[in-house]
């Protein structure tokens, strides 16, 4: 009777790596924040952008040069989302002012 050996398993090298690319990421994205007036710009931006990709796909389907419905109605909800996280940053800047507006000095 031959009893074999154990062997190491190989992906578990590979697994630990994904983990230390994440904290690693995590480390990076925490060093690079952005400054407060770039975050409202950025998000004004993507949604300008998402709208005009939009207003495009319209105009080129409307005028035969595209039959692509479906990248259409993408690009639509990206502007709707895009929209919807300005309004959101929108909000909660109004309400941490209306916060410190209201605290006694």
């Amino acid at each position: 009777m031959i009893i074999t050996p154990i062997n190491k398993i190989n992906g578990l090298d590979e697994i630990s790596k994904i983990g230390q690319s994440t904290k690693t990421n995590k480390a990076l994205n925490d060093n690079t924040k952005l400054p407060f007036s770039d975050i409202f710009s950025s998000a004004l931006n993507d949604y300008k952008d998402a709208e005009n990709q939009v207003n495009n796909d319209i105009y080129e389907l409307s005028t035969g040069q595209s039959d692509d419905l479906h990248n259409l109605m993408i690009n639509t909800k990206k502007a709707e989302m895009s929209l919807d996280l300005f309004i959101q940053i929108r909000n909660k800047a109004l309400e941490a002012y209306k916060e410190l507006i209201g605290m006694g000095i």
